[in-house]
């Protein structure tokens, strides 16, 4: 007996279709970002649970090693200014200075920060070739988590093209 073959017919993904993947990819990002920023997570324990000096304390751990190039607490010090809360004044550009600067170190979890901010266009500037580039990098490194949810935005967004 032979075994039966199931036939799958391959079609473009609608502009929805795109859409809907990068709001998910860009979901997934966050939510798999947990653990690169594991640091800035325990900073706003303390601050949570009412200890704000321990929690200051851990984020000037992190600044001081993002000021001395470390490239996850230089990702994490990016998305201290990506976001509101209790340590530094929000800031798009300099969260993307300091994601690119991790991201350029080979650190995937900015890499796929970088890829991500490119191909939605929401902080920078959308750039289909810079999004390659750097979900391509995300791919390649180590990090399993990011390269394959890399691997997702890269293919539904046909970024092989260009």
């Amino acid at each position: 007996m032979k075994p039966r073959m199931n036939h799958m017919i391959i079609r473009k993904p609608s502009h929805w279709e795109k859409l809907l993947a990068l709001v998910v990819g860009l979901s997934l990002g966050i939510l798999i970002s947990t653990a690169a920023n594991a640091d800035l997570d325990k900073a706003i324990a303390y601050a949570e649970a009412g200890d704000v000096k321990k929690g200051q304390m851990e984020l000037v751990n992190i600044a001081q090693r993002a000021m001395d190039g470390n490239p996850k607490s230089m990702c994490e010090f990016g998305t201290m200014y990506m976001k509101e809360g209790y340590w530094i004044v929000q800031s798009d550009e300099s969260a993307i200075e300091m994601w690119l600067k991790s991201a350029e170190m080979g650190y995937a979890p900015c890499q796929f920060n970088m890829g991500a901010a490119y191909l939605s266009g929401m902080v920078i500037e959308k750039d289909l070739l810079k999004a390659k580039y750097w979900l391509g990098k995300a791919i390649d490194n180590t990090y399993t988590k990011y390269s394959r949810v890399s691997k997702q935005l890269y293919a539904i967004h046909e970024l092989d093209k260009y």
